[in-house]
């Protein structure tokens, strides 16, 4: 008897979730159909970096004028996960490890999107790009070195991005007014930039009687460039073969050593993680050789208007790179050819995914984003280009939005592109930045110049994950060096160098060695090296 009550209760159980089941069922159905026919867009999770630049009047990052328009003009709708610039690894490893991390990942650090293809958390695209793609593929068809650089070993691509043209990024601003008060010139070689940034220091170039000016930076991009000068760039060519670059590393950090020694540095420059310091040292007038920007809008407010609105009488130059007895390299050039946008393995919409990053290497997008709204933030000029109406306003509206622009091909926009374009010549302090612009696209593309690595960073070989580790280890070698830099007698380069090549051999340093060579001897002929990146200089008007 109670058995079969039971089974008349399981059956009667089983029926009712059997009901239930296919009402939900149908319910769902209901609702999905009632979606594709109202047209209601799929939604989707985007990270955007977070330079703490957006401002106040405009909203936060993820909610703005331009999330805005692209939310009514994108076939999704895109959530923005806020990602701060400094730690967008950190910030994304946490992301990636709980289980959240953005559908769509922008990120500019090529070693972590590598460490994310070796983890398998990111999805492999030719399918999608085949399927759901137009504005993209056929980017892809005319620049087919954009599938060169999206595919990772397996042989599959990974990766989005955006082509451009080769052109000054990094500029080598020199304090001119200094120079002249001084009676100086501006250096050629390394030892002439030395004395000019003693003398920079020591004779009181700005003339207001007080100890208060540095001759030049370490921290941010002025000490990385500083590097450069000598090409201490990791790995070079030597007799034909890729090696480790410890000649270059030694003489570079030796001469910084003699920089800080000599005080014509900040002597806090490690505590100036993100070079912001530098650059307000440079803007309020007390800095005579920096490195800044001349590739954007946003270029001139942040390297140029203000220095002009601190000191009007200050007078700029962008100059070569002096001379090291390794070369005279270029300064810093753009990737033509940049990776920028992954999606996530567990991306709920791959599909959505696709259909966003299309609309987002657009040419309305691009339009939208670079110049914002015709007639209301830019208007044409005589060149046809559109080019903002007001400065200021554009700089608070538009000319922050940089980061909304990752899969922005320059290349397609032609003479649009590039931001000689957008500067208006009737405009005194444009005009000025106009000539630092071209000076500084002769310092770094002219003949007598060479790029400093055998190609850009974001073009070296994807680590696997033992290697990752050791260059992870081996990495620390910096402070090494940094420790030497700062303890005057007491830790010279040269003994810093015998701890960097213990640690470096301790750590396995010897197995990037071979891996590294043996990756240049296989793919020297088909890699994109720094002579295909020169393929992309812009053609002279």
């Amino acid at each position: 008897m109670k058995m079969a009550k039971s089974a008349k209760a399981a059956a009667l159980a089983a029926a009712l979730l059997t009901v239930t089941v296919l009402s939900a069922c149908s319910k769902d159905e209901v609702t999905a159909d009632k979606a594709a026919k109202e047209g209601e867009k799929p939604n989707l999770t985007v990270s955007m970096y977070d330079r703490g630049n957006v401002p106040k009047e405009m909203g936060t990052i993820d909610n703005n004028r331009w999330t805005k328009w692209l939310n009514e003009n994108v076939p999704v709708n895109a959530q923005y996960i806020p990602i701060p610039r400094g730690e967008s690894v950190q910030k994304l490893n946490l992301l990636f490890a709980s289980g959240d991390a953005p559908d769509v990942v922008f990120e500019f650090d090529t070693g972590f999107r590598n460490q994310l293809y070796q983890q398998k958390q990111l999805l492999p695209v030719d399918d999608l790009i085949e399927k759901y793609s137009t504005n993209y593929k056929e980017l892809m068809e005319k620049y087919p070195v954009m599938k060169k650089a999206a595919v990772k070993p397996d042989g599959k691509m990974y990766e989005f991005g955006r082509v451009g043209y080769l052109t000054g990024f990094q500029a080598l601003f020199i304090r001119q007014d200094w120079l002249d008060n001084l009676g100086l010139k501006a250096p050629e070689t390394a030892e002439e930039f030395f004395e000019v940034a003693k003398a920079f220091t020591e004779q009181d170039p700005d003339g207001n009687g007080v100890n208060d000016t540095f001759g030049t930076a370490l921290s941010g991009e002025t000490g990385g460039t500083i590097g450069t000068m000598f090409q201490s760039v990791g790995w070079v060519l030597q007799d034909g073969k890729l090696v480790r670059a410890w000649d270059q590393a030694n003489a570079a950090n030796d001469f910084k050593k003699r920089l800080y020694d000599a005080g014509t540095v900040d002597k806090d420059f490690l505590a100036d993680k993100n070079g912001q310091k530098a650059q307000q040292d440079w803007n309020n007038g007390k800095i005579g050789i920096f490195v800044g920007r001349t590739i954007d809008l946003a270029n001139v407010g942040q390297y140029y208007e203000q220095l002009k609105k601190n000191v009007p009488e200050a007078e700029v130059k962008a100059i070569k790179l002096p001379s090291s007895e390794f070369g005279r390299f270029a300064i810093g050039v753009n990737n033509p050819v940049q990776m920028t946008t992954v999606i996530n393995a567990n991306a709920k919409n791959p599909e959505a995914a696709m259909q966003y990053i299309d609309f987002m290497a657009s040419k309305e997008a691009v339009d939208m984003l670079r110049f914002g709204e015709e007639g209301v933030d830019s208007v044409k000029g005589e060149n046809g280009c559109l080019r903002p109406i007001d400065g200021e306003k554009f700089n608070q509206e538009v000319a922050w939005n940089l980061d909304f622009q990752l899969l922005l091909s320059r290349v397609e926009m032609g003479e649009c592109g590039s931001i000689l374009s957008q500067l208006d010549p009737s405009k005194p302090l444009e005009k000025e930045f106009m000539e630092l612009v071209k000076e500084n696209d002769e310092a770094n593309l002219s003949p007598d110049v060479e790029y400093a690595s055998i190609t850009h960073g974001e073009h070296m070989p994807t680590l696997p994950d033992d290697l990752s580790v050791i260059n992870a280890n081996v990495s620390k070698i910096d402070d090494i060096y940094n420790k030497a830099i700062t303890s005057g007698s007491a830790y010279t380069v040269d003994q810093a160098y015998a701890d960097a090549l213990n640690l470096w051999k301790k750590s396995g340093g010897e197995q990037l060695e071979t891996f590294y060579a043996d990756w240049y001897d296989t793919n020297k002929d088909t890699a994109f090296l720094a002579k295909d990146m020169w393929e992309f200089i812009e053609p002279k008007k």
